[in-house]
């Protein structure tokens, strides 16, 4: 199992984003825009075609790593941590001397492998809200809240209802590790009122 984590993390580490960057136009994404190795960079600064395939190739990172725990036999609790090192291995990619993207694409794939009816509807959701709003973290939180909640409002065993609650935090403390590289400090409270 520990080879199986081993590679998981391995797998989800392979820095897509950087590669595609560099293959397409000679860009080190992560000296642009937000400087995230992530799908979303690429699309802004090389197009939407180049970022789709980036989330694509993303999402079978983390889809590959649970099916693969899945086809060698493991039983469930095993497939869902071969899926968290992948998501890990996405965010601190030691060929990026430990960083990565915020793992979004990642923890799709991871979803999609585990349960691929809510998490298509969690993207739908997603694109609707951001064709409408064209604001892309209000989206996203509007999309992966049905991550969760679907499973939840069908019934499904717990584990479903609470993997997506453990896995999803990974973005928003990956968000915050990158702001605070990027400021060189923590951000500072909102003030009430």
């Amino acid at each position: 199992m520990l080879a199986v984590l081993f590679t998981a993390y391995l797998l989800g580490s392979i820095p897509t984003a950087y590669l595609v960057a560099q293959g397409v136009a000679g860009l080190d994404i992560r000296t642009v825009g937000d400087g995230n190795p992530g799908a979303r960079n690429v699309w802004l600064h090389l197009g939407w075609r180049w970022g789709v395939l980036v989330a694509v190739l993303d999402m079978l990172k983390g889809y590959a790593a649970v099916r693969w725990a899945q086809a060698l036999g493991f039983s469930e609790p095993y497939a869902f941590l071969a899926g968290l090192a992948a998501v890990l291995g996405h965010d601190t990619s030691p060929f990026l001397r430990f960083r990565g993207g915020q793992g979004m694409a990642t923890t799709l794939g991871v979803m999609l492998a585990l349960l691929p009816w809510e998490t298509l509807f969690a993207i739908a959701v997603f694109l609707a809200a951001y064709r409408l709003t064209r604001r892309w973290d209000e989206s996203l939180f509007v999309g992966m809240i049905w991550l969760p909640l679907l499973p939840l409002l069908l019934g499904r065993d717990l584990r479903y209802v609470l993997y997506p609650v453990a896995l999803l935090p990974t973005v928003g403390v990956k968000k915050l590790i990158d702001q605070i590289r990027r400021s060189g400090r923590f951000p500072r409270p909102l003030r009430p009122g």
